[in-house]
């Protein structure tokens, strides 16, 4: 089928990539000319893993072509993804600038090149009924013959992304008709295993906001059940989610066989969650509650607890260092999450600002963030470090921010080789502790 991708960022290439591999003629439009050079020449602008080979084998076999020109799109495709950003304001109601700037775009297009019975498909994350109250009257108004709409909406998480398009649990297609649907079936008849939820666009779009809420609550729930254990010595929070996890009702037996669901990851106690999806998701749902004069708690509760994480880290820190004023501070991991380059949102960030205002000196690695990433942060002003060993020299904290699987050699000889003071915060709780001194070593949520 020969579809088009509206927005190059990493729904939409992610999308175009993962359909071109499918035999699919894919022709992906952004604004952003660098980003659609970079492309081109078969240069990934963000990183994810897997996605880098398959950009280069899928333009090299004409499957997937980039271009500045909607036009050209629009011509050479029978239907279309929105794939475009949808941030929150300041007052975190949905910023949906980018989607209308797409839509008027997209129907301009179609309406010049006289195009009949295209298929424009939302795949960008917005609140219930913008689609059938804000972009189906203005294709009404603006196209002159017949078009399809529809809501799929994405599930893709950063590092997972190609295991999540290429093995989906789920495909959401929400229409406003039935050659709609039909069109949408066929681009994703490959995944006959995943289970097809076909429904009108308002559900579509909810599904969407619920899998990120429900995930989101689940780290909060863990991050509650840290604070309470902080109140009592020897109780690890770790170990109470374990063994929930390991109730019948979460884990379950097949033919003697336990099977752990993927969302114990989301039952782990830490610095809170980040990226570019759960915290303006939950933001947007909770403004649109509230404009219904709904009440959410829990919703509310999710945002709070994960609110206050770095502020955690932060009191962590000072009750081991005193005052943090000229005190030289590690911070291991600038992504919100491992194997991913994307800090939008990072509670290490977000904890960084913090000890600045505490006049903490900060020195930071990733293992993916090079100087060229975080030149939009320079009022962070810290210092960028190019290993481990450097970030530690001469400090008198580590903090572990990110799961990082380079993290996993740090150890006791380690700090005491570089740092001054060496007294580490593993923010994730996923080092082995028999492998510190003891009150060197300090696991979130816990205290001995």
């Amino acid at each position: 089928m020969n579809i088009g991708i509206l927005g190059a960022g990493y729904v939409g290439l992610t999308t175009g990539i993962c359909l071109a591999t499918l035999k699919h003629k894919i022709i992906i439009y952004d604004k952003d000319l660098k980003k659609i050079a970079k492309i081109k020449n078969k240069n990934m602008p963000f990183y994810e893993q897997g996605l880098q080979n398959l950009l280069e084998e899928t333009i090299s076999n004409g499957c997937l072509r980039v271009t500045e020109n909607i036009n050209e799109l629009v011509k050479n495709t029978d239907g279309c993804f929105i794939c475009v950003g949808t941030p929150t304001n300041e007052n975190n109601s949905i910023d949906l600038t980018q989607v209308m700037d797409a839509t008027y775009s997209l129907a301009q297009s179609i309406e010049n090149n006289k195009k009949s019975n295209y298929v424009i498909i939302l795949r960008s994350t917005v609140i219930p009924t913008t689609t059938t109250q804000k972009i189906l009257p203005y294709l009404r108004e603006k196209l002159s013959r017949p078009f399809g709409l529809c809501v799929v909406p994405e599930f893709l998480r950063e590092g997972q992304a190609l295991e999540d398009f290429m093995s989906p649990d789920k495909i959401v297609i929400g229409s406003i008709d039935e050659k709609s649907k039909l069109f949408v079936e066929k681009i994703f008849e490959y995944f006959n295993n995943a289970t097809l939820f076909l429904t009108n666009p308002e559900t579509a779009e909810l599904i969407k906001y619920t899998n990120n809420s429900f995930f989101s609550m689940l780290i909060s729930f863990s991050n509650e059940i840290a604070n309470i254990a902080e109140t009592i010595s020897g109780v690890d929070p770790f170990n109470v989610l374990k063994a929930l996890i390991s109730d019948k009702r979460i884990t379950t037996n097949f033919n003697g066989t336990k099977i752990v669901p993927s969302l114990e990851t989301y039952l782990i106690p830490g610095c809170g969650f980040g990226g570019s999806c759960f915290p303006k998701d939950v933001k947007a749902i909770l403004n649109y509650a509230a404009s219904k004069k709904i009440k959410t708690p829990i919703l509310n509760a999710v945002i709070e607890i994960n609110d206050e994480r770095p502020q955690k880290i932060v009191s962590l820190a000072e009750s081991i260092l005193g005052s943090l004023q000229d005190k030289q501070i590690s911070i291991l991991g600038l992504t919100f999450k491992p194997n991913t380059d994307d800090m939008r949102s990072s509670p290490a960030l977000e904890a960084i600002k913090l000890f600045q205002a505490k006049r903490a000196k900060i020195f930071a690695y990733d293992p993916m963030i090079r100087n060229d990433f975080v030149s939009d942060n320079k009022f962070l002003n810290f210092n960028l470090c190019k290993s481990i060993e450097e970030c530690l020299t001469h400090s008198e904290l580590a903090i572990i921010f990110t799961k990082w699987q380079e993290f996993k050699s740090i150890d006791s000889n380690l700090l005491k080789t570089h740092m001054k003071n060496p007294v580490l915060i593993d923010g994730r709780g996923f080092l082995d502790e028999s492998k510190f001194e003891k009150n060197r070593y300090y696991k979130i949520g816990y205290v001995e």
